[in-house]
């Protein structure tokens, strides 16, 4: 017990500053937001890292790839994963909704006044920017990756004299991976500032009439979140890629939870990667793009406010064409949402499109997703690395793991 303490210090170190910070928020209350700029002082030094790490390590990785079919069939193996465990993840949470009504014995007042809503619904302006300053914003990341993947498919084209530019890639990935665990250090006290900051905002809320939904929402998260990372790693690398994974997962799982943003679980997602033997080219392709492209958890939540909106207005949920939009709907709009708290009013933008709720109705989707929004990250970013695992095993064959674990044992046991 005493080794596995110390083995797992610093994740028990990160959880305690987060119950600490949720104790102090409900205690204190509204006032714990006075908390929030030290919150913002880790995030911002995390999203500072965020961006050249991404582009750094893309860079870095495909431009030491031998032979390019190899991106072209780890990005293919990798989007019908995404695809298929989003489906999976909406229909999951479909049946539950089916069978628990999230909305029931709500009494809400939809007399939310909606301000001009504003979104970019067209899903190819993602992959690119107008300008080149814009590429290195993380509200831009789909366009720095794609980016990335010509510069790095660039330096592989023009074979030697792109060798001083691929070494000088590959310092920068080490020097920025350092300057992340520097950033890490402060990770206790910038989350446990952000929980007291979202307990003492939203505790009257989670104890108020979304009770309900938030609680049949928390306990399928934490059934999907065991159950499907477990699935992934099994698939990806068998009983021992189960073992090897939700030790280095704890990390990334609390920094998502603290941060409520996966673009800023990436750094330690790509440490987790290492520690489970994913290849850098495989990891620094698949982690990053399931940051944009990749959110389970928010499928999750898709289905939840559509669920509870079509119980507010007596629409019945279990229809066949219902389910299906809701399901349609939860994949699109989960893909389309940034990488980033928060990420505006896209999701409820495509709800109330769909399915002709009233715009008052945005409110109380908004204040749901806020809520949920932590365990969800978890969820999306987890899986992810997860994920990774699978792409690893179609990349490299179903004894990727045994072999690369047998090959880092030989010059240790020399």
């Amino acid at each position: 017990m005493v080794t596995f303490f110390k083995n797992n210090k610093f994740p028990f170190i990160l959880l305690g500053s987060m119950l600490l910070g949720s104790v102090i928020g409900a205690v204190w209350g509204s006032g714990a937001t006075v908390l929030s700029p030290i919150a913002d002082v880790f995030l911002n030094l995390l999203y500072c890292c965020v961006v050249p790490m991404i582009f750094v390590s893309l860079v870095s990785s495909i431009a030491n790839m031998e032979n390019l079919k190899k991106l072209g069939k780890i990005l293919g193996v990798m989007m019908a994963i995404f695809i298929l465990t989003e489906i999976a993840a909406s229909v999951y949470m479909a049946v539950i909704c089916g069978v628990f009504d999230p909305a029931k014995g709500a009494q809400i007042a939809m007399n939310e006044k909606v301000g001009e809503l504003t979104s970019n619904n067209n899903f190819l302006s993602m992959f690119t920017v107008n300008d080149f300053s814009l590429l290195w914003s993380r509200k831009s990341l789909m366009a720095l990756i794609v980016f990335a993947m010509i510069s790095g498919v660039a330096l592989v084209s023009i074979g030697e004299k792109g060798k001083p530019v691929v070494q000088f890639f590959d310092s920068l990935s080490a020097v920025i991976m350092k300057m992340v665990g520097y950033v890490m250090l402060l990770a206790p006290i910038g989350l446990g500032a952000f929980f007291a900051t979202l307990i003492g905002q939203y505790g009257g809320e989670i104890a108020g009439p979304l009770s309900r939904s938030l609680i049949i929402y928390l306990i399928a998260a934490v059934v999907y979140y065991a159950l499907s990372n477990t699935l992934f790693a099994l698939i990806g690398g068998g009983v021992l890629g189960v073992k090897r994974f939700w030790r280095p997962i704890i990390s990334p799982t609390l920094t998502a939870l603290g941060t409520c943003s996966s673009a800023a679980a990436i750094p330690t997602e790509l440490i987790a990667a290492k520690q489970m033997h994913i290849s850098d080219d495989i990891a620094n392709i698949t982690i990053p793009m399931g940051a944009n492209l990749h959110k389970d958890g928010a499928c999750l939540i898709t289905i939840l406010k559509i669920a509870f909106m079509c119980s507010v207005f007596n629409v019945n949920f279990l229809d066949p064409h219902i389910l299906f939009t809701a399901i349609l709907v939860s994949v699109v709009a989960s893909t389309v949402m940034g990488a980033i708290p928060a990420g505006g009013y896209v999701g409820e933008i495509f709800i109330i499109s769909a399915f002709g709720f009233p715009e008052v109705s945005i409110p109380i989707m908004v204040l749901i997703g806020t809520i949920t929004d932590a365990p969800a990250t978890a969820i999306n970013s987890t899986g992810d690395t997860g994920v990774a695992m699978i792409v690893a095993r179609v990349m490299e064959g179903k004894n990727w793991l045994k072999d690369k674990i047998a090959a880092k044992a030989e010059p240790e046991a020399a």
